[in-house]
């Protein structure tokens, strides 16, 4: 190298290596004022959400941004370098652990109101969608809806035929007779089916943001576990409070709305009994009476069998009984089991038994 040619080399050269600190102070600025933002962010959050932008298409994203944003959310893309100097220069607690996560490019979602289990529901609560593209397996039913396709006739009816969609011309446009699977899940979307979903319009991938962590004051919450089954857990709580208020009645804890429960067991138990023993009660009188009439008329049904009584006998079936037996026994139940689940005789009992 040289003459004019070396000459340019080396201008070059110095070009660059005066630039360079410069770059580096503009990127070092940069950072600084970043980091400020981040912080600044971080002191008017209650929680935040970390997701991964790694597969990510660009619209979907400016989709899901736009949704999270309509619900008084906040969603960047940080640097974990900048993050994680600006977190501890405002002491977070636990920060640290979050390092491991944020080696690959991430998005954080900051809320001033929401909870970090509020927060990850309503993120994992919002989706959009995306084209499909051949190679790639689906996850759901894909379905060809009937009606318009807005395609004109000529040589896509054979590739609707190819593809086992029924379809006529119709005026100026094909037509899909009737919905029509075309792929089942699990199942490779070939080319002409990817290229002919594109022509309709149908996105059938749903895309999500993948949760990977949540933190609040210091707690971190793994992704898998920000979303909770609100209405499982209700269920749940309720089922064990109605078996603890059922436990504390039968071993009869001395507290006044278990008392109450408890004893109205015991009346109910004492009344069964009474009308099984025949002891007459103003209470019970009138069902000993009737299973007494019942009796009777079975024992005259049996003598009429060898005696002619001279009188028309006709006895209740036994089936008949025992259905009018249940039945009493289910209101009796039912109205036992009424009473001694109400919420405040739960909220009682369990205070009783647990403190």
């Amino acid at each position: 190298m040289r003459g004019r040619t070396r000459r340019l080399y080396e201008k070059a050269l110095e070009e660059m290596s005066r630039k360079r600190p410069e770059r580096f102070r503009r990127n070092v600025e940069a950072k600084k004022e970043m980091a400020s933002e981040v912080k600044k962010i971080l002191e008017g959050s209650r929680s935040f959400v970390i997701a991964s932008a790694v597969g990510l298409p660009g619209q979907q994203f400016l989709e899901i941004k736009k949704k999270l944003e309509s619900q008084g959310l906040m969603i960047r893309m940080i640097k974990g370098s900048v993050f994680l100097k600006a977190a501890s220069e405002l002491g977070l607690r636990g920060v640290d652990k979050l390092e491991p996560m944020l080696s690959n490019p991430s998005l954080f979602i900051f809320s001033d109101r929401h909870n970090v289990f509020e927060l990850g529901s309503l993120i994992k609560s919002i989706k959009t969608y995306r084209k499909a593209k051949p190679g790639e397996k689906t996850d759901a039913e894909i379905v060809i809806p009937a009606g318009p396709t807005g395609i004109p006739p000529g040589p896509m009816i054979s590739v609707f035929g190819r593809l086992k969609i029924p379809v006529q011309p119709r005026g100026s446009e094909i037509h899909v007779i009737r919905d029509t699977v075309v792929a089942k899940p699990g199942q490779e979307i070939s080319p002409e089916l990817a290229s002919l979903l594109n022509k309709l319009g149908i996105t059938p991938f749903i895309v999500r943001l993948n949760v990977l962590a949540g933190y609040e004051n210091g707690i971190i919450v793994p992704g898998e576990s920000l979303v909770l089954d609100i209405e499982g857990t209700r269920e749940m709580l309720r089922e064990a409070a109605t078996r603890a208020m059922g436990l504390a009645v039968e071993i009869v804890v001395p507290d006044r709305y278990v008392l109450e429960a408890a004893i109205r067991r015991a009346y109910m138990r004492a009344s069964t009994l009474t009308i099984e023993l025949g002891i007459v009660t103003p209470e019970n009188a009138p069902e000993i009476l009737r299973r007494a009439y019942a009796r009777a008329l079975r024992v005259a049904a049996e003598i009429q069998k060898l005696v002619d009584l001279g009188v028309k006998i006709e006895t209740p079936k036994p089936h008949e009984e025992k259905k009018e037996e249940k039945r009493e026994e289910e209101k009796e139940e039912a109205g036992e089991e009424k009473k001694e689940v109400s919420e405040e005789e739960l909220e009682q009992g369990l205070s009783a038994l647990f403190g």
